[in-house]
């Protein structure tokens, strides 16, 4: 028999053996799968280091790897500008093999509900949300206005009395307009782009309104500012006197979650992987307690519902920017 023969039998033999078994391709696969990850993994975020979506990425990250929850450490990689597009186009171009993801904010929403931008929650592979923050409505402490319900009754009767500080086009706008809709009333604005132009409108009696989050809220309440509304779905526990919006009978939830994000049909292992070391350090005692002492709400939700809600709230957003005609 000649080598050439010896040989080809040889390879054949294995081809029918494999055929034979219809596990061992499989197998193969998985395990090379389970070796993810195989070097340390990139964490997009679309702003400048220090805010909360970056301090909230590298508090997860850092949790995961402290613990060793994966094989390689998770590591931020800053990318700020155009509203967070930046990043996201970083992430929606890398490999689908799990080694570059993004921790967003539902900031980005709003980019694509106003058109600045055409990303959208369906680019992307959803690991889910590791817990969120929304804000309160406040009002001078010294204002008549004590209730949520003193200012819908006021505005009602008299449309456009008070003042709402606000950035155009930004979450505060956004989320005040959508209360004002589902209320049936009307503001005045006066431009306010972040949160301590709010406050000095608001303190300096230029502003009846504005709009912070719950963390910012909490600092400046020395100021002389008082919450008749917050905007999540329950009442935060550092914040318990202050009722929800929807507990008062208007539909406005904004809870801005930190969701993590993938590339469109990422490896299912290596999604599946992430999502349980994102979820094991969200359901930590010392992450539970950190989002509580920032007034952040502690929670997990699963990729494909995390989706899902963004999507309604996607829908929510283009009709209030439709109906308000607000434009970034």
């Amino acid at each position: 028999m000649s080598l050439f023969k010896s040989t080809r039998r040889t390879i054949l033999g294995l081809a029918v053996a494999a055929a034979a078994t219809p596990g061992w391709l499989a197998l193969g696969t998985s395990e090379a799968a389970a070796e993810f990850p195989t070097k340390p993994i990139k964490v997009y975020v679309g702003f400048k280091p220090g805010g909360r979506t970056d301090t909230i990425a590298r508090k997860i990250s850092q949790y995961i790897n402290d613990n060793e929850l994966l094989a390689q450490p998770m590591v931020i990689v800053n990318k700020p500008g155009a509203a967070s597009a930046n990043a996201a186009r970083e992430v929606l171009s890398a490999d689908q093999d799990g080694h570059t993801i993004m921790h967003w904010s539902h900031g980005m929403l709003i980019s694509n509900a106003l058109g600045v931008n055409e990303i959208h929650p369906e680019d992307f592979t959803s690991l889910g949300f590791s817990g969120g923050g929304s804000p309160v409505w406040a009002v001078r402490s010294d204002s008549e206005i004590k209730s949520l319900n003193d200012l819908v009754t006021k505005l009602k009767a008299e449309p456009e009395s008070l003042v709402e500080a606000v950035g155009i086009g930004t979450v505060p706008h956004l989320i005040g307009a959508w209360l004002a809709d589902s209320a049936g009333f009307k503001t005045r604005l006066i431009g306010a782009p972040g949160g301590a132009d709010r406050l000095a409108r608001l303190i300096g009696g230029n502003a009846d309104i504005a709009l912070f989050s719950a963390q910012e809220y909490k600092k400046f309440q020395p100021n002389g500012v008082n919450a008749v509304v917050f905007f999540g779905a329950e009442r935060l526990a550092n914040l318990p006197d202050v009722p929800t919006a929807k507990e008062l009978g208007y539909d406005v939830v904004w809870a801005n979650p930190a969701w993590w994000l993938g590339p469109k049909d990422m490896d299912p292992e290596a999604a599946e992987k992430l999502s349980a070391a994102i979820k094991t350090a969200i359901e930590s005692d010392e992450m539970k307690a950190w989002f509580s002492e920032n007034s952040l709400d502690p929670y997990w939700t699963a990729g494909p519902e995390a989706t899902e809600q963004s999507l309604a709230v996607l829908t929510t957003l283009k009709k209030v920017a439709e109906d308000n005609n607000i434009k970034k």
